[in-house]
């Protein structure tokens, strides 16, 4: 009988071995045309986009929109799907890692932007470079809480730079945010539109810009 119970015992273990190891490292994936893809790595794999048993992205991502051109245009663009721009990256756990590009990908291909992802205990670090009137380069720091948001772009060949600090902790909550430009004030903000002013501070402004331009000129 204990050699029944034993045998019985090492049967349920194996199964509940089996269904804990595919409910762990099953993946959901999807499937894409590498053709459609210019500048892909020639080792990137078939699957990708693929999410753990837990929802978490994992390994290599591309994220596009696939869009149809009814209409052959020589030498510009052939009849058919086609991809006008993409992302890819590798994730961890939820997480970009590494370097993640963005490709132009009709007419002229080429790398428009590279973000790199750092973590380390208490940090994360982005780094990028891209084109925009030229090779940029940025970077964004967070402390462990996001608490502590630290800013910078340099553009002009560094002669010309932006810089956004921010401390949620910081009282009043309407200046927690401080936005410069060559080190000069443009103006304060609260620590929620720190996203909105990132996206505003390279594009707008131009009036504060060119006042502290005039500045640096005398």
């Amino acid at each position: 009988m204990n050699d029944i119970n034993n045998r019985a015992m090492k049967i349920l273990e194996t199964f509940f071995f089996i269904f804990l190891s595919c409910h762990v490292f099953s993946q959901n994936c999807e499937s894409y045309n590498r053709k459609l893809f210019n500048s892909i790595p020639d080792n990137f794999p078939d699957s990708i986009n693929c999410k753990d048993a837990y929802g978490k992205k994992q390994d290599w991502w591309i994220y596009y929109t696939l869009r149809f051109n009814p209409i052959d245009k020589p030498n510009e663009l052939e009849k058919g799907d086609y991809v006008q721009s993409y992302i890819y990256g590798k994730y961890r756990d939820g997480k970009k890692i590494g370097d993640w590009r963005t490709i132009e990908n009709v007419h002229q291909i080429y790398e428009r932007r590279i973000d790199n992802y750092y973590y380390s205990k208490d940090t994360l670090l982005i780094k990028s470079g891209f084109w925009e009137r030229g090779w940029n380069e940025s970077m964004i720091y967070y402390n462990a809480d996001s608490s502590i948001i630290k800013y910078t772009i340099n553009y002009d060949k560094g002669l010309k730079d932006i810089s956004i600090e921010c401390d949620k902790n910081k009282e009043p909550n309407s200046t927690n945010c401080i936005m410069t430009y060559r080190k000069k004030l443009i103006r304060t903000f609260p620590y929620e539109q720190f996203e909105i002013e990132l996206e505003k501070a390279t594009l707008m402004y131009g009036r504060e810009k060119a006042i502290i331009d005039k500045t640096y000129e005398k």
